[in-house]
């Protein structure tokens, strides 16, 4: 089993100007999307100590993998070390080794 860990920022102001499917004008930015970004986990809207807890109680056994797209821990590797370092703080204490 396998399962991905990725967090969302939500900005319900810019939903309402760009509606559900987000802006189409990205101007070359491919993380433009209007009223959302990914975020690492612990950075969004995620509950995640509810998320594990309901991925245990459905018998989960598995990997679970961070998908790292936040735009804001990315770009050197540097950047990205440190989002992977926020998500494992996030993650790590909710898991049972």
């Amino acid at each position: 089993m396998h399962a991905q860990a990725k967090d969302i920022e939500l900005d319900p102001v810019a939903r309402n100007r760009y509606g559900f499917f987000g802006t189409t004008a990205k101007n070359g930015d491919p993380w433009a999307t209007g009223w959302w970004r990914y975020r690492v986990p612990g950075r969004g809207r995620v509950g995640w100590t509810r998320v594990v807890d309901r991925l245990y109680e459905a018998g989960f056994t598995g990997t679970l993998s961070v998908e790292h797209e936040d735009p804001l821990w990315g770009g050197t590797p540097e950047k990205v070390c440190q989002g992977l370092a926020i998500a494992h703080h996030t993650l790590r204490p909710l898991v049972v080794a």
